[in-house]
């Protein structure tokens, strides 16, 4: 089957689980216990409208299609999701797709950053514990990974604040190490709190409030959302209204990276864990292989054969837990995006849940499936191009 072909297959298939996927965010607005209707008109619900003699509730339920039949319910629902209509948020008073919007970037940067540290931590240490089976490293490094993926997100996020972001008053260790005060990591938000930066919202700057442009004309007016990104794309007029400390775009960026140093490092550690755990058993199989025992027998030294014949062969596998990689880190960003003041998707899920929100709530569970989906949608790919067997299967 050629590489193109499999590709159309695969992005085919993701079809009937699409579907699946809205069949399921609508039932949730079936399944909470709360009138989205009631929640919007308040207290003015028991209200009469002098024209039409009906109340605020019935106006309200019929403005949202409640008052319809649930097939009927579904057919609008999907409508609207085609149109980019997600519905209003309860909770902010903003369209649910502004919300959505400004909360994903946060959370897929940390998500990213996550696996971006996760990886080089997992697969080097799995390497190293293949390498040297059953010494003292490879028992320290499997007892690693068992550590790494037990640890509660929560706990690990707090040591973490408590070690590299306090005085050594309180049980930090930068201090005295690299003659900082009051730690060397920042332990909350995803930018220095000297910063003027708009609430809950992913861009960097607000035109309308500094009144001056943010970023070049070619470039989106908001931004990305991705300050890693848009860090080197702001104007030096309005770096000077963000912070007058703020020289360069370079300085910025520096700031948005140490913020994401712990939060990152709590999401990524458990799949540094797995990932450790799996290149050790990949490699150990591959170096039980006729090729890699040719290759000696060549003479090739053993770091080449396991380089360049072993660990290429042996990464292959380590490809298929990419996309539950991704998906684990959004999942566990509820929890971290919570201790790190970083304001998500999980942050937002949270205010959702608790507030009754149905349409922010609907709105999240859909980005966050569709990411699910694209990410292993993108793994199979990857998978199908290092390794021809599969597009054959």
């Amino acid at each position: 089957m050629k590489t193109s072909e499999f590709i159309v297959r695969r992005i085919i298939l993701l079809i009937p689980v699409m579907i699946g996927v809205t069949v399921f965010t609508f039932a949730i607005a079936q399944i909470i216990p709360a009138d989205p209707a009631a929640i919007l008109c308040g207290e003015r619900c028991g209200l009469v409208d002098p024209v039409t003699g009906k109340t605020m509730l019935e106006l309200q339920r019929e403005r949202l299609g409640l008052d319809e039949p649930v097939v009927e319910q579904f057919r609008l629902y999907l409508v609207n999701l085609a149109e980019g209509d997600w519905g209003d948020s309860t909770t902010y008073n903003r369209p649910t797709s502004e919300v959505v919007r400004d909360a994903a970037p946060v959370t897929l940067e940390m998500a990213l950053f996550a696996l971006l540290m996760a990886y080089p931590i997992g697969i080097t240490l799995g390497i190293l514990s293949a390498v040297w089976q059953d010494q003292v490293f490879d028992h320290i490094s499997r007892f690693l990974a068992i550590a790494f993926v037990s640890l509660p997100i929560f706990w690990l996020a707090m040591m973490l604040q408590l070690i590299f972001g306090t005085g050594p008053d309180v049980g930090g260790i930068c201090d005295p190490i690299f003659g900082t005060e009051g730690g060397c990591l920042p332990i909350y938000g995803r930018h220095d709190t000297a910063l003027t930066y708009p609430d809950r919202t992913s861009s960097l700057c607000d035109t309308a409030i500094s009144g001056i442009a943010c970023y070049p004309s070619w470039y989106p007016s908001g931004g990305t959302g991705f300050h890693l990104v848009d860090s080197w794309f702001v104007t030096d007029e309005a770096l000077a209204n963000i912070h007058p400390d703020y020289s360069s775009n370079s300085k910025l960026f520096n700031d948005t990276l140490v913020h994401l140093v712990l939060p990152s490092f709590t999401l990524g550690i458990a799949s540094a864990g797995s990932l450790l755990r799996y290149m050790r058993a990949s490699l150990l199989e591959v170096m039980n292989e006729d090729y890699v025992r040719t290759a000696r027998a060549k003479g090739l030294s053993e770091s080449r054969v396991i380089i360049v014949h072993a660990c290429r062969n042996a990464l292959v596998p380590i490809l298929t837990i990419l996309g539950f990689s991704i998906g684990g880190a959004i999942g566990g960003a509820v929890l971290t995006e919570s201790i790190f003041a970083f304001y998500g998707m999980g942050n937002v899920a949270v205010d959702a849940i608790i507030n009754l929100d149905y349409s922010v709530l609907m709105g999240v569970t859909l980005i966050t499936a569709i990411i699910f989906l694209m990410s292993n949608l993108i793994v199979d790919i990857l998978y199908g191009v290092v390794d021809p067997r599969v597009r054959l299967e």
